[in-house]
C-alpha cells in the first residue's frame, strides 16, 4: 500500500515539479480507517456488511488521491517512484511470503513456490482466478492492482502531459473498467472473484480518485463538493450503499465514487473529523497498516475456516505485523532509499 504524504493544493499555472509534499496526518488516519475496516470485517465480521471489502475500497481511493498528486502534481520522476515504491512494497512482501510459506508448511492453508511467485510477481489476482488458489495470500489480489494501477498511471503521466487530457482519460478509462465489471457480473454471470479481483475491472477505485484529486488541484471541482460535511456524507453514503442487500455491481458503479469523492474532500472537511483521522491511535494505524495488511490474513483464514478464536489470533497479528515493520519494512525501506 502507497505511502502517506500529500499536500493542500492550489490550482497550479503551468505543469512544474513541486516542491516536497507536506505529510496530511488525516490522511495516515484513512489509512489507518482502512485496516481497521479489514480488521473488523475479518475478525469480527458485521452482520450485512462485509467491512473487509470496503476497507479495500478505501484503501484504493486513497491511493488514487496519492498517485495523482505524485504523477500529475508534483511530476516525481519515474525512475525514482519507482524505486521508493519497490523499498516501500517489497523487502516486507518477500519476508512475508517466504516465512508464511514455511511456517504454514502441512496445514491447511499451506501453499507451494508457485503460489509464492505469483504473489511476488504481482500475478496473484489472476493467478488466483485462472489456476490455484492459495488462502493465505489471498489478499494479495488487491495489492497486484495497486501495483498495476502505478505502473499504468506512471505511463499515462509520462505520455500525456496535459492536465486537461489526462483528467478525461481516466475519467473514461474508470467508467469503462467499472462497465466492464457489471457485464461481467450480471450479463457474464462471473463470481465475485473472477470479476472484482481483476486489475481491468477494479482499477476505477483507483482511477476516479485520482481524476477527482486533479479536478481539486485545477480549481474545478464543483462547489458543492467543497462543503465541511461532504466527506463524512459522501463516506457514510458509501457504507450504505455496500450493504449486503444492495447488488454487488452497485457497490462499485455507486458506492466507490462516493468514496472517491470522500477521500478528496477531507481538505475541506470540519476539524472534528479532520482531528479524529489525525489522532494518534488513527495515525498509528496507518503508519503500521501495510504490515497488518500483510499479516492478518493466516490468522483470519484459522478464524474463519477452522473457528479459532478470533482475539488471540489478532493478537498474533498485531505480534508478526510489528516485528515486520520495525525489523523489516521501515529498517529496508530507510535503507534502500539512503542507499539505491
Amino acid at each position: 500500500m502507497s505511502e502517506i504524504s500529500a499536500t493542500h493544493l492550489a490550482p497550479p499555472r503551468a505543469i512544474v515539479e513541486r516542491p516536497a509534499r507536506t505529510r496530511l496526518a488525516y490522511l495516515d488516519g484513512w489509512r489507518g480507517l482502512s485496516i481497521a475496516l479489514v480488521l473488523i470485517g475479518h475478525f469480527f465480521p458485521v452482520p450485512g456488511i462485509n467491512l473487509g471489502v470496503l476497507g479495500v475500497e478505501f484503501f484504493f481511493v486513497l491511493s488514487g488521491r496519492l498517485m495523482a498528486e505524485i504523477l500529475f502534481i508534483e511530476r516525481y520522476p519515474l525512475k525514482k517512484f519507482f524505486k521508493r515504491r519497490f523499498s516501500r512494497i517489497y523487502p516486507a512482501l518477500l519476508v512475508f511470503v517466504v516465512v508464511a510459506m514455511i511456517a504454514l508448511s502441512g496445514t491447511f492453508i499451506a501453499f507451494k513456490w508457485k503460489a509464492a511467485l505469483t504473489a511476488l510477481t504481482f500475478t496473484y489476482n489472476y493467478a488466483g482466478i485462472l489456476l490455484n488458489r492459495a488462502g493465505a495470500l489471498d489478499h494479495i489480489w488487491s495489492l497486484c492492482i495497486e501495483e498495476h494501477a502505478y505502473i499504468i498511471l506512471a505511463a499515462i503521466s509520462a505520455v500525456v502531459a496535459s492536465r486537461s487530457r489526462v483528467i478525461p482519460l481516466l475519467l473514461v478509462l474508470a467508467l469503462l473498467a467499472m462497465v466492464n465489471g457489471a457485464v461481467s457480473y450480471w450479463f457474464l454471470h462471473l463470481d465475485y472473484e473472477a470479476t472484482y479481483w481483476r486489475t481491468d475491472v477494479h482499477i476505477a477505485s483507483i482511477l476516479l480518485s485520482a481524476a477527482i484529486c486533479l479536478l481539486k488541484a485545477d480549481g474545478k471541482l464543483p462547489t458543492l463538493l467543497k462543503g465541511p460535511y461532504v466527506a463524512v456524507a459522501a463516506a457514510v453514503g458509501a457504507v450504505c450503499l455496500f450493504m449486503d442487500s444492495v447488488p454487488t455491481p452497485i457497490h462499485y458503479l455507486a458506492a466507490v465514487p462516493l468514496l472517491a469523492i470522500a477521500v478528496n474532500a477531507l481538505d475541506f472537511s470540519t476539524r472534528f473529523l479532520s482531528g479524529w483521522l489525525s489522532s494518534l491511535p488513527m495515525t498509528t494505524l496507518g503508519l503500521w497498516s501495510y504490515s497488518l495488511y500483510l499479516w492478518q490474513q493466516p490468522f483470519y483464514k484459522f478464524v474463519y475456516e477452522q473457528g479459532s478464536n478470533p482475539w488471540p489470533m489478532l493478537a498474533g497479528v498485531f505480534a508478526c505485523a510489528l516485528c515486520s515493520y520495525y525489523l523489516i519494512e521501515r529498517p529496508a525501506r530507510e535503507w534502500l532509499n539512503r542507499n539505491w
